[in-house]
């Protein structure tokens, strides 16, 4: 599997001479991953590309965006909350 499109924070799924794994990426280097397993029993923290089954990215919002744009037209409701 290529890395450049794999980031910090994605989640891939690992195998290593057969024992298969789910880790968390925390970086990459020329040589391949550094990885952060999520389960137990494992203690791999480096992976080359070889080793990397599947991969899945980090979803959401791009960072920056704003949570809702505001129609200026729209009404607020303060001046019903008002006692």
């Amino acid at each position: 599997m290529r890395l450049d499109s794999i980031n910090p924070g994605d989640v891939v799924r690992v195998s290593i001479r057969g024992r298969v794994f789910h880790a968390l990426v925390r970086g990459s280097d020329p040589a391949g991953l550094q990885i952060e397993p999520i389960e137990r029993g494992f203690t791999q923290r480096h992976v080359k590309a070889r080793d990397v089954v599947e991969h899945w990215a980090k979803g959401g919002r791009p960072r920056g965006a704003s949570a809702r744009a505001v129609n200026p037209e729209q009404r607020s409701l303060d001046d019903l909350f008002d006692h």
